[in-house]
């Protein structure tokens, strides 16, 4: 639950990212996105050297740029930024920040220009220039790169013109006003074309970055250990000497790792660290970015090709007590839709099914007598958290006549593969939440036809003109209005399963300095320093 005053700091981070805003910058000519400013991004004096051990959740499969997947604290792109840095990244309060380039802008929506950083270079010496970032988004934008992002990219890279060394131009075909927070989200990240020339498979390709930090060595399934980059464009930083990244599965593994003074932070959530929080030396930090706990519905296969079985599902399941089954907290109020309601777009008139086991079991039986028995596949990865919130779901579902389910647990690396791109499931959880820290680009990633986080391939004309209608248009009533019809869909459709909404936090120790969240919670770790004494609280 939001206490009061966290409610009117998440609507104020709305509106400061929202639509509003943009119309403001858009009739002004001034820019669309905003410069990075550094100057706020710590308040203690930083320190240079030092080592610290960030916890992961999971390893890498490859250092290939172009395969990303969700930005948020302890995934794969953490790792990835490190070495090759956020392009453009969007920080805690919803705006797009220059990173390894200066700004990337629109004035109109339609022409975007990128200025990259002067006298860039990566780490074999090849200039960072426009012709590295067209190569690497051309490179993403062909299939057989199997870029999450291709969708996205092939749609507008035969568009970019190369101006000079330091600057390229985007002509989209329509309007986009979330462009610049697209490509912080799907394709931030530029590698050495060279490096990228010799690999003969995605296994063979060398992390070679421009980034903060080089890889100096890398014990698969176990860790990591990066050095400072002493070619990096923003001296002094990065700060440490040394980053490592040590890859532990098990929740409760990492708290007792931070704690033990193993490793010096970890991603998770408050129900999740308990009294540990506040041990000797132990500090939590919020990230304050809401997100929506979501599970994927195959509407490609199975049983929830039907909506009828969509709806049985949520009112089957009360998901408040899902959630304190997951969290093993109380007090959870389960989300009506993809918007929180102190979002500025927020639509009352448009609720999820509520929980209504009478409902439930007419819409089993109605799917029985049509030849189709509600019998699901529930797959997840190995997380105790995630363990109890499917055994809670199994358990309820067989209370049910004519319903069942199985779990399939898989290791946390292995759960893209095995949902997005096999689509081996009927319903697939990520125990992380997904941003929701304003409109774009996370609600079209999920809920558009080719949206890259769209899991369970739900296609819907009138939802890919919304979210188009939402994206194109620079009226705050019209964007309002757009999302209105997204909100119900989102009722009427179900095309994914929001069971709960959270915060992320870091279990940290307390003498880390730093602290600069950005898009779903990733750290900008050029920023990261050890505090000579206590620096948390």
């Amino acid at each position: 639950m939001l206490s009061d005053n966290r409610s009117r700091r998440l609507q104020s981070l709305f509106m400061r990212g929202g639509a509003a805003a943009l119309l403001l910058s858009l009739t002004t000519a001034a820019p669309v996105m905003l410069a990075a400013s550094h100057a706020s991004a710590q308040t203690e004096k930083p320190v240079s050297g030092g080592t610290m051990t960030i916890i992961n959740g999971s390893d890498i499969k490859s250092w290939d740029p172009a395969i990303t997947a969700g930005t948020y604290p302890g995934g794969p792109m953490d790792v990835l930024d490190a070495v090759y840095g956020f392009i453009v990244y969007v920080n805690d309060k919803g705006v797009v920040t220059g990173g390894m380039a200066e700004r990337l802008t629109s004035s109109d929506a339609v022409t975007w220009t990128l200025k990259l950083r002067k006298d860039m270079k990566f780490t074999d010496g090849a200039p960072y220039d426009a012709e590295a970032v067209k190569y690497n988004w051309d490179r993403a934008a062909d299939p057989a790169t199997l870029s999450p992002a291709q969708p996205f990219i092939s749609s507008w890279n035969k568009a970019i013109a190369v101006v000079d060394p330091q600057t390229l131009t985007i002509k989209l075909s329509s309007p986009n006003a979330n462009f610049a927070a697209q490509v912080a989200e799907l394709c931030p990240f530029i590698a050495s074309p060279a490096a990228l020339k010799a690999a003969k498979e995605k296994t063979d390709i060398k992390p070679v970055g421009a980034g903060a930090f080089t890889l100096t060595e890398w014990n698969q399934g176990i860790s990591m250990t990066m050095a400072r980059n002493p070619g990096y464009w923003d001296q002094p930083r990065p700060y440490l000497d040394t980053i490592k990244f040590a890859i532990i599965p098990e929740t409760n593994s990492r708290i007792a790792t931070v704690v033990q003074g193993g490793a010096t932070m970890m991603a998770g959530y408050p129900y999740q660290f308990g009294s540990n929080a506040t041990a000797p030396g132990v500090a939590t930090r919020e990230i304050p970015i809401r997100g929506i706990n979501r599970a994927y519905l195959n509407q490609a296969k199975g049983i929830f090709t039907d909506v009828r079985a969509r709806e049985a599902f949520y009112s089957a399941i009360d998901r408040a007590r899902l959630m304190q089954a997951f969290t093993q907290m109380p007090g959870y109020k389960a989300p009506s839709n993809y918007f929180g309601e102190n979002s500025p777009y927020f639509d009352s008139a448009s609720s999820l099914p509520a929980y209504d086991p009478k409902k439930a079991q007419e819409l089993f039986d109605a799917l029985k007598a049509d030849g189709k028995p509600f019998s699901i596949k529930i797959v997840t990865y190995t997380n105790s958290d995630l363990k109890r919130l499917a055994a809670y779901i199994q358990q309820v579902l067989t209370g049910y006549e004519g319903a069942s389910a199985e779990i399939v647990e898989v290791d946390q690396a292995s759960l893209i593969q095995r949902c997005k791109t096999q689509l081996d499931f009927d319903i697939c959880v990520e125990g992380g939440v997904l941003v929701s820290n304003g409109a774009e680009p996370n609600i079209s990633n999920l809920l558009s036809s080719g949206g890259a986080f769209n899991w369970g391939q739900y296609k819907s004309a009138e939802m890919d003109a919304a979210l188009k209608e939402a994206s194109s248009t620079l009226d705050p009533a019209a964007v309002k209005a757009a999302y209105v019809k997204v909100q119900k869909l989102v009722a009427t459709e179900m095309p994914v399963y929001i069971f709960g909404e959270q915060t992320r936090s870091l279990l940290l120790r307390n003498n880390t300095g730093g602290v600069v969240p950005s898009n779903g919670g990733i750290l900008q770790k050029q920023f990261l320093y050890v505090c000579a004494d206590a620096c948390q609280k």
